[in-house]
């Protein structure tokens, strides 16, 4: 079964596979969704991770609402995410 992303959630989605062709390393997940929950809804959010992992969207919203209360990431792990980020397009990605 092919898996179909929604439109609203197509440009996220490739720019977490950018970023991460193979897998989302364990060091960037919390960071990942630390940096992406500032700008879109913690919902779409959720469901865009869950869609890529393959996780349950209710696992991954706790770990989004984790993320920002408890297990908040170190601004300068955040900030060389976004370097990463980058050459995928994040800047064009923060303009939509």
């Amino acid at each position: 079964m092919q898996l179909i992303i929604p439109p609203h959630l197509q440009n996220t989605y490739k720019l977490i596979q950018c970023a991460f062709p193979n897998r989302i390393e364990v060091e960037d997940y919390e960071p990942l969704v630390a940096l992406l929950s500032e700008e879109i809804s913690d919902r779409n959010l959720a469901k865009v991770i869950a869609y890529y992992l393959g996780k349950e969207y209710s696992v991954v919203l706790n770990d989004v609402y984790r993320v920002q209360s408890i297990n908040i990431p170190k601004a300068e792990v955040i900030d060389n995410l976004k370097i990463k980020l980058h050459s995928c397009g994040y800047q064009e990605w923060l303009e939509e």
